[in-house]
C-alpha cells in the first residue's frame, strides 16, 4: 500500500479506553466483517482509545468518534480527550464524523428541545434535575406520560403515569436527572383509524429502527410488544424465542403469530423506509453524522421519532434474537457492508482520502 500525495489516507476511529465507558460489540463486528471481505478499507482504519497518549493525526484524513452518549454528561474525561482531537482535526482541516459536542446533544430533554425547534415530530419533554421540579414538569407535559433517566438509552427505571394517583407514588430519586415525556399511544391510533383492522399494529405497540448515515437510510428491525415502551427485552420476538414458546410450537401452537412477526420484520428490512427524509433531518438537527433512530409509524404513514442512538448496539447476526428465523447473519452482514459503503462515500468526497486498492 502506498500513501497518496498528501499522506492523509488514514481513518481514525476514536473509542473508549479500558474502564472509561461502556463497550458495544458494533465496532469489533464491523472490523471483523471488513476482514472477512478482505476490504481494503480495513487497512486505512486506525483505532485510538481515550486515555491513551495524544492521537497522531499526521496521516489522518477522517476522524470518526465512536463513543457513548450523551458524551459530556456521562463520560466527561472522554469528552475532553475527544474535544482535543476534534480541535486539532479542525486546525488541520480534517473531516470529523459525530463531533463530541453533537454526541452531547442526546440527553432526552435536549434532544426533544432541538427536535421541537427543528419541526421534527417527537414527544414533548420536560427536564427534571431534582424531585422538587417533578410536579411542575408533569403538569407541563400532561398525562399520560413517562418518567425516565434523561441520560440513558436503556429501558431501565421507566415509570408510566396515567393520572395524578400514579404521580403521587412515583419514586424518581434513582433516575435523576430525569425527563418527563408525553406518551403517545400509536396502537390506539390504529384502532381508532380502522376498528376492523386486526393487523399487528392495532394489536400491539411497535418500534421501528433505522440507521442514518448522512443522507442515506437503511432499515434495521421492526419490533412489536404488548407493552407501550418497546425494546429488545420485552418484544414479542424475545418471548417467541423462549424455551416454553419453542416447545409449544412443536405441538402446533403459536405458529401464526410468529409468522406474522417474521413477515412484518422482513418486509420492513427489505422495503423502503417510511419517513426517511424526516429521519435524516432528525439526525442532522442534533449535529450528528450517523445514528440509529427509533421511531413509530402512524396509520397515515407519518412517523414520530423517539430517540437517536449514535452509539448503538449491533451484535453479530448469530447473537440476534431468533437469528435463524430472521436471517439475521445475512442481514447484519448486509448492514455492515452498507456502513463500509457509506464511509467510502465520505472518503470519495475528500480529494486527499481515497480507499486504497486491494493490490
Amino acid at each position: 500500500m502506498s500513501m497518496n500525495a498528501s499522506g492523509r489516507n488514514r481513518i481514525l476511529f476514536v473509542t473508549h479506553g479500558p474502564g472509561r465507558g461502556r463497550n458495544v460489540p458494533t465496532g469489533d463486528v464491523f472490523l471483523n466483517r471488513l476482514a472477512a471481505n478482505s476490504d481494503p478499507l480495513l487497512k486505512q482504519i486506525r483505532i485510538h482509545r481515550t486515555g491513551d497518549a495524544r492521537a497522531d493525526l499526521t496521516d489522518v484524513g477522517l476522524v470518526v468518534f465512536w463513543l457513548g452518549d450523551p458524551l459530556m454528561q456521562k463520560y466527561p474525561a472522554c469528552y475532553l480527550d475527544a474535544m482535543a482531537i476534534a480541535d486539532e482535526a479542525a486546525d488541520r482541516g480534517i473531516r470529523v464524523l459525530n463531533h463530541p459536542d453533537a454526541l452531547s446533544n442526546t440527553t432526552k430533554s435536549v434532544q426533544a428541545e432541538i427536535w421541537a425547534k427543528a419541526g421534527v415530530a417527537s414527544a414533548a419533554a420536560a427536564p427534571v434535575t431534582n424531585s422538587l421540579e417533578m410536579p411542575g414538569a408533569i403538569d407541563r407535559v400532561g398525562f399520560p406520560c413517562i418518567v425516565r433517566s434523561d441520560q440513558e438509552h436503556a429501558q431501565r427505571h421507566v415509570a408510566t403515569l396515567f393520572g395524578p394517583k400514579d404521580a403521587l407514588v412515583l419514586d424518581s430519586e434513582d433516575i435523576l436527572p430525569a425527563v418527563v415525556l408525553h406518551l403517545y399511544d400509536i396502537r390506539e391510533e390504529y384502532r381508532q383509524s380502522d376498528p376492523s383492522d386486526h393487523s399487528l399494529f392495532s394489536r400491539y405497540h411497535h418500534k421501528a429502527r433505522a440507521f442514518v448515515i448522512g443522507d442515506r437510510v437503511m432499515a434495521s428491525h421492526l419490533f412489536f410488544s404488548p407493552e407501550r415502551i418497546v425494546g429488545l427485552s420485552n418484544c414479542l420476538f424475545q418471548r417467541e424465542a423462549s424455551r416454553r414458546r419453542t416447545m409449544v410450537r412443536r405441538f402446533g401452537y403459536h405458529h401464526a403469530l410468529l409468522n406474522q412477526l417474521l413477515e412484518a420484520d422482513d418486509a420492513y428490512f427489505n422495503g423502503p423506509v417510511q419517513g426517511a427524509r424526516e429521519l435524516v433531518g432528525a439526525v442532522k438537527a442534533l449535529g450528528l453524522d450517523f445514528a440509529a433512530v427509533d421511531y413509530s409509524i402512524q396509520p397515515d404513514g407519518r412517523i414520530i421519532v423517539w430517540e437517536a442512538n449514535p452509539y448503538f448496539w449491533l451484535p453479530d447476526g448469530k447473537a440476534s434474537v431468533l437469528s435463524r428465523q430472521r436471517n439475521a447473519v445475512a442481514r447484519v452482514d448486509q448492514t455492515f457492508d452498507w456502513f463500509a459503503a457509506c464511509i467510502k462515500t465520505y472518503c470519495s468526497d475528500l480529494p486527499y482520502l481515497s480507499v486504497v486498492s486491494s493490490t
